[in-house]
């Protein structure tokens, strides 16, 4: 046992010079990219498409932007202002039209009866109400059940579904 404590720690020991020995020679190179003139090194920077700012100009162009947005929130409004009412009126009659439609969406909610039997799985769950249009996407509607611990808890018998349901009512439904 000794004398594999005494090579462990050999090998501890020649790890540890090889990496000194790695960090002297490393540390040379890279004191030749660290004195490069700032001139240079912000031409290198902008031939690569980026901006350099001093401190002081970073600060002022903030304050600017800040102001800038604060300021056209309001002049921006005004300006707007008159050609919103020309806009305003054509986008009343389309807003008029997509409330209607919006409606006759809700109305038209599809509902169905799904039927649970012993042995059935989550994904074969998934795919019947996919099938009858009561989810847009079977494999999201399994993952939830299993993610959430639903696909354990499915009771047996008769549900009655609607699309208008989210994954979370539907699972609550099948489990209760």
């Amino acid at each position: 046992m000794k004398q594999i404590i005494r090579s462990f720690a050999f090998g501890l020991l020649t790890s540890g010079i090889v990496m000194l020995g790695v960090f002297y020679v490393a540390d040379g190179s890279q004191s030749e990219t660290e004195n490069i003139p700032e001139e240079d090194m912000i031409e290198m920077v902008e031939s690569k498409g980026y901006h350099v700012l001093t401190e002081s100009e970073y600060i002022s162009v903030s304050v600017e932007s800040d102001e800038n947005s604060d300021g056209n929130n309001n002049n921006g409004n005004q300006q707007n202002n008159s050609d919103e009412t020309d806009s305003d009126k054509t986008s009343d009659s389309n807003s008029e039209q997509k409330s209607d439609s919006e409606k006759t969406d809700e109305d038209s909610s599809t509902t169905y009866t799904l039927t649970v039997e012993s042995g059935e799985a989550p994904s074969e769950i998934s795919q019947t109400l996919k099938e009858n249009g009561i989810i847009d996407d079977a494999d999201a509607f399994t993952e939830y059940l299993e993610d959430e611990g639903y696909s354990e808890l499915v009771q047996l018998g008769e549900f009655e579904l609607s699309s208008d349901m989210d994954h979370k009512k539907i699972a609550e439904t099948l489990t209760n």
